[in-house]
């Protein structure tokens, strides 16, 4: 079975600033995998190489078993991107929200109801809020809920939780692991340890290279530190 997501030797450099240094892994079918690292480690880079809205300068990537570069137009339909920064319309409710997302997709909130129907309980009392009030956790839950109304097979999520509260984060985990129950492949990025102990797998990574791939440990910040002194 081919992997849901699979990196080779994957460079990108801005200027003078290398902000991937021949990085490589691969995701399984049905797994969260995550991106553990700091500010400047490069995994918005990789997000965005993945998600087919940058180039690589070298290597090559698949999603779903189609290249991200010779194969973006149908890759694009198979993958939701949530992106660090909230990106929807702030000046659309939360309902105009979701249908214009559906309707890209063509799609309708109906038909994919099943799936997003645990979040979108607990953003339905808002759905007339324009989404730029809504709170931070119920923005993100909006996002979610946006970047999945297609049913993708692939979920990138960059950094989801970054300023949201304690509760929402979790929430935000706990959904994800639902959605994993659902042979959704995840790949997530965080900067949080405490996250990447959610994962079935992580990367470290640090100033555009991956320092490791594995099983997040129990004691994951000291190892990563220790990574870090090692590399």
């Amino acid at each position: 079975m081919a992997d849901a997501i699979t990196v080779n030797h994957i460079s990108k450099r801005y200027g003078t600033v290398e902000a991937l240094c021949d990085v490589s892994f691969n995701v399984q079918k049905g797994e969260i995998f995550g991106l553990i690292g700091p500010d400047g480690a490069g995994k918005t880079t990789l997000f965005r190489i993945l998600a087919t809205l940058l180039l690589p300068d070298n290597g090559s990537a698949s999603v779903d078993s189609l290249d991200v570069v010779g194969d973006y137009r149908l890759l694009r339909t198979r993958i939701g991107y949530m992106p660090g920064r909230f990106s929807l319309y702030p000046d659309l409710s939360v309902e105009e929200n979701i249908n214009f997302f559906a309707n890209i997709f063509g799609v309708t909130l109906e038909q994919n109801f099943d799936l997003v129907a645990p979040i979108y309980r607990q953003i339905e009392p808002f759905r007339k809020r324009r989404a730029g009030a809504l709170s931070g956790g119920m923005k993100q839950k909006l996002a979610l809920c946006c970047a999945l109304i297609h049913k993708p097979h692939v979920l990138f999520l960059d950094e989801p939780t970054t300023g949201v509260d304690v509760v929402s984060r979790a929430e935000l985990w706990e959904m994800l692991a639902d959605l994993k129950e659902q042979e959704i492949s995840i790949l997530a990025s965080t900067a949080y340890m405490d996250e990447g102990l959610r994962c079935n797998r992580v990367a470290l990574m640090s100033e555009g290279r991956v320092l490791e791939v594995c099983s997040p440990p129990d004691n994951l910040e000291e190892y990563f530190i220790e990574k870090l002194g090692n590399g």
